[in-house]
Protein backbone atom coordinates (compact mmCIF):
# COMPACT_ATOMS: atom_id res chain seq x y z
CA UNK A 1 0.00 0.00 0.00
CA UNK A 2 2.63 2.31 0.64
CA UNK A 3 4.03 2.23 -2.91
CA UNK A 4 0.42 3.47 -3.78
CA UNK A 5 0.89 6.88 -2.15
CA UNK A 6 3.80 8.02 -3.73
CA UNK A 7 4.99 9.64 -7.36
CA UNK A 8 7.24 8.74 -9.57
CA UNK A 9 9.80 10.35 -8.22
CA UNK A 10 10.86 11.47 -4.44
CA UNK A 11 10.71 15.37 -5.27
CA UNK A 12 7.46 14.99 -6.98
CA UNK A 13 6.19 13.21 -3.92
CA UNK A 14 6.96 15.76 -1.76
CA UNK A 15 5.26 18.63 -3.49
CA UNK A 16 2.36 16.73 -3.89
CA UNK A 17 1.90 15.66 -0.24
CA UNK A 18 3.14 19.24 1.11
CA UNK A 19 0.47 20.66 -1.28
CA UNK A 20 -1.99 18.53 0.32
CA UNK A 21 -0.50 19.02 3.98
CA UNK A 22 -1.25 23.49 3.03
CA UNK A 23 -5.05 22.47 1.95
CA UNK A 24 -4.96 20.37 5.96
CA UNK A 25 -3.43 23.16 7.46
CA UNK A 26 -5.62 25.95 7.27
CA UNK A 27 -7.74 24.08 9.39
CA UNK A 28 -5.89 24.84 12.11
CA UNK A 29 -5.02 28.37 11.56
CA UNK A 30 -8.82 29.36 12.25
CA UNK A 31 -10.62 29.02 15.90
CA UNK A 32 -13.79 28.55 13.60
CA UNK A 33 -14.26 26.57 10.70
CA UNK A 34 -15.40 28.08 7.03
CA UNK A 35 -17.36 25.32 7.02
CA UNK A 36 -21.47 26.15 7.46
CA UNK A 37 -22.99 23.28 8.38
CA UNK A 38 -19.72 21.99 10.39
CA UNK A 39 -20.73 23.71 13.93
CA UNK A 40 -24.19 21.79 13.91
CA UNK A 41 -22.46 18.40 13.53
CA UNK A 42 -20.19 19.76 15.67
CA UNK A 43 -22.52 19.95 18.41
CA UNK A 44 -24.27 16.59 17.70
CA UNK A 45 -21.43 15.11 18.22
CA UNK A 46 -20.63 16.73 21.52
CA UNK A 47 -24.08 16.14 22.85
CA UNK A 48 -23.42 12.18 22.09
CA UNK A 49 -20.13 12.06 24.01
CA UNK A 50 -22.10 13.37 27.18
CA UNK A 51 -25.06 10.55 25.91
CA UNK A 52 -22.30 8.05 26.84
CA UNK A 53 -22.99 9.03 30.60
CA UNK A 54 -26.23 7.14 31.70
CA UNK A 55 -26.14 9.92 33.82
CA UNK A 56 -25.76 12.75 31.32
CA UNK A 57 -28.92 15.36 31.81
CA UNK A 58 -29.02 15.37 27.83
CA UNK A 59 -30.41 11.82 28.17
CA UNK A 60 -33.59 13.42 29.06
CA UNK A 61 -33.80 15.76 25.81
CA UNK A 62 -32.02 13.63 22.74
CA UNK A 63 -32.08 9.69 22.00
CA UNK A 64 -29.41 8.28 20.05
CA UNK A 65 -29.99 6.46 16.43
CA UNK A 66 -27.26 5.22 15.17
CA UNK A 67 -28.87 3.13 12.55
CA UNK A 68 -29.16 6.26 9.78
CA UNK A 69 -27.13 6.86 6.99
CA UNK A 70 -25.68 10.00 8.27
CA UNK A 71 -23.87 8.73 11.51
CA UNK A 72 -20.06 8.18 10.68
CA UNK A 73 -18.96 11.56 11.20
CA UNK A 74 -20.72 12.01 14.64
CA UNK A 75 -19.42 8.77 16.13
CA UNK A 76 -16.11 9.04 15.37
CA UNK A 77 -15.92 12.50 17.04
CA UNK A 78 -18.18 11.39 19.69
CA UNK A 79 -14.83 8.67 20.40
CA UNK A 80 -11.64 11.29 19.95
CA UNK A 81 -13.71 13.55 21.74
CA UNK A 82 -12.87 11.39 24.62
CA UNK A 83 -9.39 11.81 25.02
CA UNK A 84 -9.41 15.58 23.11
CA UNK A 85 -10.92 18.55 23.06
CA UNK A 86 -14.27 18.32 20.72
CA UNK A 87 -13.22 20.76 18.36
CA UNK A 88 -9.31 19.18 18.02
CA UNK A 89 -12.01 16.05 17.10
CA UNK A 90 -14.11 17.68 14.87
CA UNK A 91 -10.39 19.21 12.56
CA UNK A 92 -8.96 15.79 12.92
CA UNK A 93 -11.81 13.92 11.40
CA UNK A 94 -12.11 16.83 8.45
CA UNK A 95 -7.96 16.32 8.25
CA UNK A 96 -8.49 12.65 8.16
CA UNK A 97 -11.12 12.81 5.24
CA UNK A 98 -8.89 15.28 3.33
CA UNK A 99 -5.78 13.04 3.32
CA UNK A 100 -7.16 9.99 3.28
CA UNK A 101 -9.25 11.33 -0.01
CA UNK A 102 -5.75 12.56 -1.09
CA UNK A 103 -4.34 9.50 -0.95
CA UNK A 104 -7.02 7.52 -2.27
CA UNK A 105 -6.78 9.53 -5.38
CA UNK A 106 -3.14 8.76 -5.45
CA UNK A 107 -3.73 5.28 -4.88
CA UNK A 108 -6.58 5.08 -7.39
CA UNK A 109 -4.33 6.50 -10.16
CA UNK A 110 -1.47 3.92 -9.15
CA UNK A 111 -3.63 1.12 -9.21
CA UNK A 112 -5.33 1.88 -13.09
CA UNK A 113 -1.31 2.09 -13.62
CA UNK A 114 -1.61 6.29 -15.18
CA UNK A 115 0.57 8.75 -14.68
CA UNK A 116 0.85 9.27 -10.38
CA UNK A 117 1.54 12.76 -10.96
CA UNK A 118 -2.13 13.35 -12.31
CA UNK A 119 -3.46 12.68 -8.38
CA UNK A 120 -2.26 16.33 -8.40
CA UNK A 121 -4.57 17.70 -11.18
CA UNK A 122 -7.30 16.66 -8.24
CA UNK A 123 -5.84 18.91 -5.64
CA UNK A 124 -7.81 22.04 -6.78
CA UNK A 125 -10.50 20.53 -5.80
CA UNK A 126 -9.48 19.10 -2.30
CA UNK A 127 -11.02 21.73 -0.24
CA UNK A 128 -14.43 21.39 -2.24
CA UNK A 129 -18.26 22.91 -2.59
CA UNK A 130 -19.41 20.25 0.13
CA UNK A 131 -16.82 20.83 2.73
CA UNK A 132 -17.28 24.56 2.25
CA UNK A 133 -20.88 24.19 3.13
CA UNK A 134 -20.14 21.67 5.74
CA UNK A 135 -21.43 18.56 4.67
CA UNK A 136 -19.34 16.74 7.18
CA UNK A 137 -20.98 13.41 7.00
CA UNK A 138 -20.88 13.60 3.21
CA UNK A 139 -16.90 14.26 2.71
CA UNK A 140 -15.87 11.52 5.04
CA UNK A 141 -18.14 9.54 3.09
CA UNK A 142 -16.33 10.61 -0.45
CA UNK A 143 -12.81 9.57 1.42
CA UNK A 144 -14.55 6.06 1.96
CA UNK A 145 -16.04 5.98 -1.17
CA UNK A 146 -13.01 6.57 -2.89
CA UNK A 147 -10.82 3.45 -1.11
CA UNK A 148 -13.85 1.35 -1.93
CA UNK A 149 -13.24 2.19 -5.45
CA UNK A 150 -9.57 1.10 -5.13
CA UNK A 151 -10.56 -2.14 -4.06
CA UNK A 152 -12.78 -2.24 -6.61
CA UNK A 153 -10.03 -1.57 -9.31
CA UNK A 154 -7.72 -3.91 -8.18
CA UNK A 155 -10.49 -6.20 -7.56
CA UNK A 156 -11.24 -6.31 -11.30
CA UNK A 157 -8.03 -6.24 -12.37
CA UNK A 158 -6.93 -9.46 -9.92
CA UNK A 159 -9.69 -10.40 -7.90
CA UNK A 160 -8.68 -11.74 -4.32
CA UNK A 161 -10.67 -12.23 -1.00
CA UNK A 162 -8.82 -9.09 0.53
CA UNK A 163 -9.67 -6.91 -2.15
CA UNK A 164 -13.50 -8.28 -2.51
CA UNK A 165 -14.26 -8.25 1.31
CA UNK A 166 -12.89 -4.72 1.06
CA UNK A 167 -15.52 -3.19 -0.84
CA UNK A 168 -18.22 -4.90 0.88
CA UNK A 169 -16.29 -3.51 4.25
CA UNK A 170 -16.17 -0.08 2.85
CA UNK A 171 -19.36 -0.09 0.98
CA UNK A 172 -21.35 -0.33 4.22
CA UNK A 173 -19.02 2.24 5.75
CA UNK A 174 -19.21 4.57 3.04
CA UNK A 175 -23.63 3.76 3.56
CA UNK A 176 -23.90 4.63 7.46
CA UNK A 177 -21.89 7.79 6.51
CA UNK A 178 -23.62 9.08 3.50
CA UNK A 179 -26.47 7.75 1.15
CA UNK A 180 -25.69 10.09 -1.57
CA UNK A 181 -21.74 9.09 -1.64
CA UNK A 182 -22.86 5.17 -1.55
CA UNK A 183 -24.97 5.90 -4.81
CA UNK A 184 -22.10 7.92 -6.49
CA UNK A 185 -19.70 4.59 -4.90
CA UNK A 186 -22.06 2.18 -7.04
CA UNK A 187 -22.36 4.39 -10.12
CA UNK A 188 -18.52 4.78 -10.27
CA UNK A 189 -17.50 1.21 -8.98
CA UNK A 190 -19.94 0.21 -12.09
CA UNK A 191 -18.28 2.04 -14.66
CA UNK A 192 -14.90 1.14 -13.14
CA UNK A 193 -15.27 -2.22 -13.10
CA UNK A 194 -17.00 -2.79 -15.99
CA UNK A 195 -14.55 -0.90 -18.20
CA UNK A 196 -11.48 -3.01 -16.50
CA UNK A 197 -13.15 -6.35 -16.85
CA UNK A 198 -13.32 -5.47 -20.44
CA UNK A 199 -9.93 -5.21 -20.75
CA UNK A 200 -8.61 -7.59 -18.71
CA UNK A 201 -10.57 -10.35 -21.00
CA UNK A 202 -9.06 -11.71 -23.56
CA UNK A 203 -9.63 -9.75 -26.85
CA UNK A 204 -9.51 -13.64 -29.08
CA UNK A 205 -12.50 -14.84 -27.20
CA UNK A 206 -15.86 -14.97 -28.57
CA UNK A 207 -17.76 -11.58 -28.23
CA UNK A 208 -20.60 -13.44 -26.16
CA UNK A 209 -18.36 -15.28 -24.04
CA UNK A 210 -16.23 -12.14 -23.75
CA UNK A 211 -19.41 -10.20 -22.52
CA UNK A 212 -20.76 -12.80 -20.01
CA UNK A 213 -16.73 -13.35 -18.80
CA UNK A 214 -16.57 -8.96 -18.45
CA UNK A 215 -20.15 -9.26 -16.40
CA UNK A 216 -19.07 -12.11 -14.24
CA UNK A 217 -15.52 -10.19 -13.56
CA UNK A 218 -17.10 -7.16 -12.94
CA UNK A 219 -19.67 -8.05 -10.49
CA UNK A 220 -17.35 -10.40 -8.66
CA UNK A 221 -15.46 -6.85 -8.22
CA UNK A 222 -18.80 -4.49 -7.56
CA UNK A 223 -21.37 -6.57 -5.93
CA UNK A 224 -19.68 -6.49 -2.62
CA UNK A 225 -21.38 -3.25 -2.41
CA UNK A 226 -24.65 -4.52 -2.79
CA UNK A 227 -24.30 -4.74 1.90
CA UNK A 228 -24.06 -1.06 1.86
CA UNK A 229 -26.87 -0.42 -0.23
CA UNK A 230 -29.66 -3.06 1.43
CA UNK A 231 -28.45 -1.35 4.53
CA UNK A 232 -29.21 2.03 2.91
CA UNK A 233 -33.08 0.57 1.75
CA UNK A 234 -33.52 -0.31 5.14
CA UNK A 235 -33.20 2.96 6.98
CA UNK A 236 -34.98 4.26 4.33
CA UNK A 237 -37.48 2.86 4.82
CA UNK A 238 -37.52 2.75 8.59
CA UNK A 239 -37.17 7.02 8.66
CA UNK A 240 -39.76 7.11 5.77
CA UNK A 241 -42.79 5.90 8.38
CA UNK A 242 -41.55 7.97 10.85
CA UNK A 243 -42.08 11.28 8.44
CA UNK A 244 -43.06 10.76 4.86
CA UNK A 245 -42.49 14.34 4.54
CA UNK A 246 -38.76 14.46 5.47
CA UNK A 247 -38.17 13.59 1.64
CA UNK A 248 -40.43 15.69 0.17
CA UNK A 249 -39.59 19.64 -1.35
CA UNK A 250 -42.83 20.50 -2.89
CA UNK A 251 -41.85 23.59 -4.20
CA UNK A 252 -38.55 22.78 -5.34
CA UNK A 253 -38.40 19.24 -5.50
CA UNK A 254 -36.40 18.45 -9.03
CA UNK A 255 -35.27 22.39 -9.84
CA UNK A 256 -32.04 22.99 -11.24
CA UNK A 257 -30.49 25.10 -13.53
CA UNK A 258 -30.12 24.49 -17.47
CA UNK A 259 -27.70 22.46 -18.98
CA UNK A 260 -25.62 25.49 -20.32
CA UNK A 261 -25.39 26.91 -16.24
CA UNK A 262 -24.07 23.90 -15.47
CA UNK A 263 -21.11 23.78 -17.75
CA UNK A 264 -20.22 27.23 -17.60
CA UNK A 265 -20.45 27.46 -13.77
CA UNK A 266 -18.72 24.40 -13.13
CA UNK A 267 -16.27 26.20 -11.29
CA UNK A 268 -18.46 27.79 -9.01
CA UNK A 269 -20.63 24.56 -8.21
CA UNK A 270 -17.92 22.98 -7.71
CA UNK A 271 -15.95 24.80 -4.87
CA UNK A 272 -17.92 28.14 -4.47
CA UNK A 273 -15.34 29.11 -1.77
CA UNK A 274 -13.93 32.31 -1.95
CA UNK A 275 -15.23 35.97 -2.73
CA UNK A 276 -12.14 36.69 -5.29
CA UNK A 277 -13.06 33.11 -6.89
CA UNK A 278 -9.06 32.01 -7.27
CA UNK A 279 -10.40 28.95 -6.24
CA UNK A 280 -12.55 28.84 -9.19
CA UNK A 281 -8.76 30.10 -11.02
CA UNK A 282 -7.35 27.01 -10.22
CA UNK A 283 -9.44 24.59 -10.46
CA UNK A 284 -9.97 25.64 -14.33
CA UNK A 285 -6.39 25.71 -14.58
CA UNK A 286 -6.31 22.30 -13.65
CA UNK A 287 -8.97 21.45 -16.02
CA UNK A 288 -6.97 23.57 -18.68
CA UNK A 289 -3.86 21.01 -18.06
CA UNK A 290 -6.78 17.78 -18.96
CA UNK A 291 -7.53 19.67 -22.15
CA UNK A 292 -3.96 20.29 -22.98
CA UNK A 293 -2.94 16.41 -22.60
CA UNK A 294 -6.30 15.40 -25.20
CA UNK A 295 -5.53 17.80 -27.05
CA UNK A 296 -2.00 16.19 -27.80
CA UNK A 297 -3.24 13.20 -28.05
CA UNK A 298 -5.81 14.03 -30.78
CA UNK A 299 -2.86 15.66 -32.23
CA UNK A 300 -0.73 12.61 -32.36
CA UNK A 301 -4.07 10.20 -33.72
CA UNK A 302 -4.38 13.01 -36.18
CA UNK A 303 -0.69 13.02 -37.49
CA UNK A 304 -1.34 9.09 -37.79
CA UNK A 305 0.35 8.02 -34.71
CA UNK A 306 -1.22 4.68 -34.10
CA UNK A 307 0.82 3.94 -31.35
CA UNK A 308 -1.27 3.13 -28.56
CA UNK A 309 -1.24 3.96 -24.70
CA UNK A 310 -0.72 1.35 -22.13
CA UNK A 311 -2.68 1.09 -20.34
CA UNK A 312 -5.10 3.55 -21.72
CA UNK A 313 -7.27 6.06 -20.03
CA UNK A 314 -10.29 4.69 -18.09
CA UNK A 315 -13.04 6.50 -19.60
CA UNK A 316 -16.14 4.68 -18.40
CA UNK A 317 -16.61 6.83 -14.65
CA UNK A 318 -16.09 10.03 -16.05
CA UNK A 319 -19.19 9.64 -18.56
CA UNK A 320 -21.05 7.96 -15.64
CA UNK A 321 -19.99 10.67 -13.64
CA UNK A 322 -20.35 13.52 -15.85
CA UNK A 323 -23.60 12.46 -16.79
CA UNK A 324 -24.54 11.81 -13.39
CA UNK A 325 -23.85 15.77 -12.91
CA UNK A 326 -25.37 17.22 -15.29
CA UNK A 327 -29.02 14.89 -14.90
CA UNK A 328 -28.97 15.54 -11.30
CA UNK A 329 -31.29 18.15 -9.97
CA UNK A 330 -30.39 20.58 -7.49
CA UNK A 331 -32.76 19.35 -5.09
CA UNK A 332 -33.97 15.88 -4.55
CA UNK A 333 -35.66 13.92 -2.20
CA UNK A 334 -36.20 16.94 -0.47
CA UNK A 335 -32.39 18.11 0.26
CA UNK A 336 -30.98 20.63 -1.66
CA UNK A 337 -27.23 21.30 -3.39
CA UNK A 338 -27.26 18.02 -4.69
CA UNK A 339 -25.41 18.31 -7.88
CA UNK A 340 -22.85 20.13 -7.19
CA UNK A 341 -21.99 17.62 -4.64
CA UNK A 342 -20.91 15.44 -7.70
CA UNK A 343 -18.71 17.77 -9.23
CA UNK A 344 -15.99 17.06 -7.28
CA UNK A 345 -16.40 12.93 -8.58
CA UNK A 346 -16.60 14.80 -12.30
CA UNK A 347 -12.87 15.99 -11.79
CA UNK A 348 -11.71 12.41 -10.37
CA UNK A 349 -13.15 10.90 -13.33
CA UNK A 350 -11.34 13.25 -15.55
CA UNK A 351 -8.31 12.44 -13.43
CA UNK A 352 -8.71 8.95 -14.50
CA UNK A 353 -9.59 9.74 -18.10
CA UNK A 354 -6.54 11.84 -18.90
CA UNK A 355 -3.98 10.87 -21.35
CA UNK A 356 -0.36 10.36 -20.58
CA UNK A 357 1.74 12.95 -22.16
CA UNK A 358 4.39 12.33 -24.66
CA UNK A 359 7.67 12.52 -23.68
CA UNK A 360 8.63 16.03 -25.53
CA UNK A 361 6.28 17.63 -22.96
CA UNK A 362 5.83 15.39 -19.84
CA UNK A 363 8.32 17.37 -17.90
CA UNK A 364 6.75 20.87 -18.60
CA UNK A 365 3.08 19.69 -18.01
CA UNK A 366 4.51 17.79 -14.67
CA UNK A 367 5.80 21.27 -13.36
CA UNK A 368 2.48 22.79 -14.21
CA UNK A 369 0.66 19.71 -12.56
CA UNK A 370 2.39 20.17 -9.76
CA UNK A 371 2.53 23.87 -9.22
CA UNK A 372 -0.96 24.55 -9.66
CA UNK A 373 -1.46 21.73 -6.77
CA UNK A 374 0.84 23.87 -4.78
CA UNK A 375 -1.11 26.78 -5.63
CA UNK A 376 -4.48 25.20 -4.58
CA UNK A 377 -3.01 24.70 -0.80
CA UNK A 378 -1.04 28.13 -0.61
CA UNK A 379 -4.88 29.70 -1.77
CA UNK A 380 -6.41 27.52 1.08
CA UNK A 381 -4.05 28.74 3.57
CA UNK A 382 -3.70 31.84 2.57
CA UNK A 383 -7.88 32.48 2.71
CA UNK A 384 -8.21 30.23 6.09
CA UNK A 385 -5.80 33.07 7.62
CA UNK A 386 -7.89 35.82 6.51
CA UNK A 387 -10.68 33.81 7.70
CA UNK A 388 -9.37 33.51 11.23
CA UNK A 389 -8.09 37.16 11.23
CA UNK A 390 -12.15 37.94 10.73
CA UNK A 391 -13.80 35.84 12.59
CA UNK A 392 -11.48 35.35 15.75
CA UNK A 393 -13.63 37.50 17.93
CA UNK A 394 -16.59 35.53 17.37
CA UNK A 395 -14.89 33.06 18.68
CA UNK A 396 -13.34 35.04 22.02
CA UNK A 397 -16.95 35.94 22.73
CA UNK A 398 -18.01 32.19 23.13
CA UNK A 399 -15.39 32.00 25.00
CA UNK A 400 -16.39 34.89 27.55
CA UNK A 401 -19.80 33.46 27.73
CA UNK A 402 -20.96 30.93 31.03
CA UNK A 403 -20.96 27.33 30.20
CA UNK A 404 -24.10 25.27 30.26
CA UNK A 405 -26.57 27.55 28.85
CA UNK A 406 -28.97 27.84 26.34
CA UNK A 407 -27.91 30.11 23.25
CA UNK A 408 -28.63 31.66 20.02
CA UNK A 409 -26.89 33.76 17.23
CA UNK A 410 -28.42 36.73 14.91
CA UNK A 411 -26.30 37.16 12.45
CA UNK A 412 -25.99 39.94 9.72
CA UNK A 413 -23.96 38.78 6.88
CA UNK A 414 -23.03 35.46 7.92
CA UNK A 415 -20.19 35.61 5.16
CA UNK A 416 -16.96 37.01 5.10
CA UNK A 417 -14.10 38.59 2.89
CA UNK A 418 -12.36 35.15 2.56
CA UNK A 419 -15.43 33.08 2.57
CA UNK A 420 -18.39 33.92 0.31
CA UNK A 421 -21.04 31.12 1.94
CA UNK A 422 -23.07 31.97 5.07
CA UNK A 423 -20.00 30.29 7.63
CA UNK A 424 -21.23 32.22 10.57
CA UNK A 425 -25.08 31.11 10.27
CA UNK A 426 -24.81 29.09 12.86
CA UNK A 427 -22.72 30.16 15.47
CA UNK A 428 -24.39 29.13 18.18
CA UNK A 429 -23.61 25.43 17.81
CA UNK A 430 -19.99 26.49 18.36
CA UNK A 431 -21.19 27.24 21.98
CA UNK A 432 -22.81 24.52 22.73
CA UNK A 433 -20.03 22.20 21.61
CA UNK A 434 -17.64 24.17 23.18
CA UNK A 435 -19.43 25.25 25.77
CA UNK A 436 -21.56 21.88 26.64
CA UNK A 437 -24.73 23.86 26.06
CA UNK A 438 -27.99 23.94 24.09
CA UNK A 439 -28.39 26.06 20.54
CA UNK A 440 -31.26 27.27 18.38
CA UNK A 441 -32.10 25.96 15.35
CA UNK A 442 -30.76 22.33 15.93
CA UNK A 443 -30.35 19.84 13.62
CA UNK A 444 -31.18 17.63 15.80
CA UNK A 445 -35.21 17.94 14.47
CA UNK A 446 -33.95 16.06 12.01
CA UNK A 447 -34.33 12.66 12.39
CA UNK A 448 -31.26 11.24 9.68
CA UNK A 449 -28.96 12.53 11.85
CA UNK A 450 -27.96 10.02 14.95
CA UNK A 451 -28.66 12.50 17.73
CA UNK A 452 -32.19 13.38 18.14
CA UNK A 453 -34.79 15.51 20.06
CA UNK A 454 -37.10 13.13 21.94
CA UNK A 455 -40.78 13.70 20.89
CA UNK A 456 -42.12 16.62 23.07
CA UNK A 457 -38.40 17.91 23.76
CA UNK A 458 -37.62 20.07 21.22
CA UNK A 459 -38.36 23.75 22.02
CA UNK A 460 -41.66 25.45 20.05
CA UNK A 461 -40.81 26.43 16.49
CA UNK A 462 -40.57 30.41 15.90
CA UNK A 463 -43.16 31.39 13.42
CA UNK A 464 -40.47 33.65 11.81
CA UNK A 465 -37.18 32.06 12.28
CA UNK A 466 -33.94 34.32 12.55
CA UNK A 467 -31.06 32.06 11.47
CA UNK A 468 -30.93 33.25 8.11
CA UNK A 469 -32.18 36.50 8.66
CA UNK A 470 -31.54 38.83 11.81
CA UNK A 471 -33.82 41.34 11.53
CA UNK A 472 -36.71 38.40 12.15
CA UNK A 473 -35.19 38.14 15.75
CA UNK A 474 -38.09 38.67 18.49
CA UNK A 475 -36.53 38.59 21.76
CA UNK A 476 -39.77 38.24 23.16
CA UNK A 477 -41.17 35.13 21.29
CA UNK A 478 -40.99 31.54 23.02
CA UNK A 479 -38.35 30.30 21.21
CA UNK A 480 -36.25 33.43 21.55
CA UNK A 481 -36.81 32.73 25.59
CA UNK A 482 -35.89 29.62 25.31
CA UNK A 483 -32.05 30.36 24.40
CA UNK A 484 -31.98 33.79 26.40
CA UNK A 485 -27.74 33.94 25.32
CA UNK A 486 -27.65 35.70 22.36
CA UNK A 487 -24.49 35.73 20.17
CA UNK A 488 -24.72 38.89 17.97
CA UNK A 489 -22.84 39.21 14.72
CA UNK A 490 -23.70 43.43 14.59
CA UNK A 491 -24.18 45.39 10.77
CA UNK A 492 -20.73 46.76 9.42
CA UNK A 493 -22.02 50.23 9.40
CA UNK A 494 -22.26 50.20 13.45
CA UNK A 495 -19.68 51.09 15.22
CA UNK A 496 -16.77 48.39 16.75
CA UNK A 497 -16.33 50.05 20.14
CA UNK A 498 -18.12 50.84 22.85
CA UNK A 499 -20.41 53.44 21.57
CA UNK A 500 -21.68 50.72 19.05
CA UNK A 501 -23.52 49.02 22.35
CA UNK A 502 -26.39 51.48 22.48
CA UNK A 503 -27.04 50.73 18.71
CA UNK A 504 -26.98 47.21 19.04
CA UNK A 505 -29.01 46.94 21.94
CA UNK A 506 -31.15 48.63 19.89
CA UNK A 507 -31.52 47.03 17.11
CA UNK A 508 -31.95 43.93 18.96
CA UNK A 509 -34.03 44.13 21.87
CA UNK A 510 -36.45 47.74 21.13
CA UNK A 511 -38.16 48.26 24.15
CA UNK A 512 -35.80 45.57 26.38
CA UNK A 513 -32.50 47.44 25.44
CA UNK A 514 -31.98 48.25 28.86
CA UNK A 515 -32.99 45.38 30.67
CA UNK A 516 -30.93 42.69 29.02
CA UNK A 517 -26.92 42.75 30.40
CA UNK A 518 -24.07 42.59 28.11
CA UNK A 519 -22.00 38.97 28.47
CA UNK A 520 -19.00 40.14 25.83
CA UNK A 521 -17.85 42.47 23.10
CA UNK A 522 -15.09 41.66 20.51
CA UNK A 523 -14.81 44.07 17.27
CA UNK A 524 -18.24 43.26 15.74
CA UNK A 525 -19.71 40.25 17.93
CA UNK A 526 -21.87 40.84 21.01
CA UNK A 527 -23.22 38.79 23.70
CA UNK A 528 -26.09 39.27 26.18
CA UNK A 529 -28.09 37.73 28.47
CA UNK A 530 -32.00 38.21 27.87
CA UNK A 531 -32.96 36.05 31.28
CA UNK A 532 -36.48 37.01 32.90
CA UNK A 533 -37.81 39.13 29.66
CA UNK A 534 -41.55 38.66 28.82
CA UNK A 535 -42.83 36.08 26.50
CA UNK A 536 -45.26 37.69 24.73
CA UNK A 537 -43.92 38.15 21.60
CA UNK A 538 -44.71 36.63 18.29
CA UNK A 539 -44.95 32.69 18.76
Amino acid sequence: MRDHLVLDTRRGTLLYWAAVALVIAGLFVTRLLPCVDYPQHLALSDVARRMADPAAPENAQYQLNYFTYNGLFHVMVAWIARVVPIELAGRLVIALSLAGMAGAVLALVRVLRRPPVHAALFTPILFSFSLGWGFVNYVLATTVAAWALVFVARAALRPTVLAVGAVGVLGLACAFAHVLAMLILCVAAAGLSLELAWRTTPPSAPLPSRIVRTILRAAIAALPLIVGCIYCVEVYRRQYVWDPNMYRDPTLEGSAPPLWEKLTWFGAFATDLFWDATDQVILWAAIAVMVWSEWLAWRRRRAGDVSREDPPPILLPFLLLTLAYFATPMVLVGTHLIFPRLAQWTVLGAVLATPRFPAASAARAHRWILGIALAAGVDVLLHCGLYAWETNDASRVIDDLPPGRSATSVIWEPGTYAFRNGTLTHLAAYYAARKHGEWAFAFARYLSVPVRFKPGAQPAWPAHGWEFEGEAYDPRCKYARAFPLVIVKAPKNLPRDESGEPLVRDLLFKQDAQTVRLLSHHGRYWAFDTEGLPDDGTL
